[in-house]
């Protein structure tokens, strides 16, 4: 059965209900958009608030900084100026300087059977002198102890290494106390 038959409204009646559909659709499009576009602007509403709070900072913080450099008094910039160039010198010489924790990990890295170390401390070098590093610990025998100083004399990091010929006085359970000068 065919839907024409059924439907007892006019042509003209049918056209009128259609127009005013699709116009009652596009008032209810307009208004869903207009109450999105109403939530989006609120949530934009803290983004905004924070962003210009950031921007009133920063402001303050350039015309501070612009003021501190602006300022006539001389000596106040250039004890400023000596003050940043020794710390600029101090981090140049750190960065040059060698790492103690690789120094102190490849110190015991180097062989020690039958050595129980118990503390390491490393002391800078000051001019030219140079630096230090001293392991204490205990020896189960006197022969390991003298091969643990002969691994460490070997080692390419040190110069010399010190060891007290009284360490050697008992043949089991030495203390003992290393002082290895580092190579430069």
């Amino acid at each position: 059965m065919s839907t024409d038959r059924v439907n007892l409204l006019p042509a003209n009646r049918i056209r009128v209900l259609t127009r005013d559909y699709y116009i009652r659709l596009g008032v209810v499009v307009l208004v869903l958009a207009t109450v999105l576009a109403g939530i989006a602007a609120l949530l934009l509403l803290p983004t905004y608030i924070f962003l210009s709070a950031s921007l009133r900072t920063a402001d303050v913080r350039l015309a501070s900084a612009s003021s501190t450099l602006s300022s006539s008094d001389g000596a106040t910039f250039s004890a400023r100026l000596s003050a940043l160039s020794s710390n600029a010198a101090m981090l140049n010489a750190l960065a040059n300087a060698p790492s103690v924790s690789a120094i102190v990990r490849a110190a015991l890295g180097v062989s020690r059977q039958g050595i129980a170390v118990s503390s390491v401390t490393y002391t800078r070098g000051a001019g030219s002198k140079p630096s230090v590093i001293t392991i204490s610990g205990m020896a189960a025998t006197r022969n390991a102890l003298r091969k643990y100083q002969l691994a460490l004399q070997g080692a390419p990091f040190a110069r010399a290494v010190d060891l007290p010929v009284s360490v050697y006085a008992k043949d089991t359970d030495n203390v003992f106390t290393a002082t290895i000068t580092l190579a430069p």
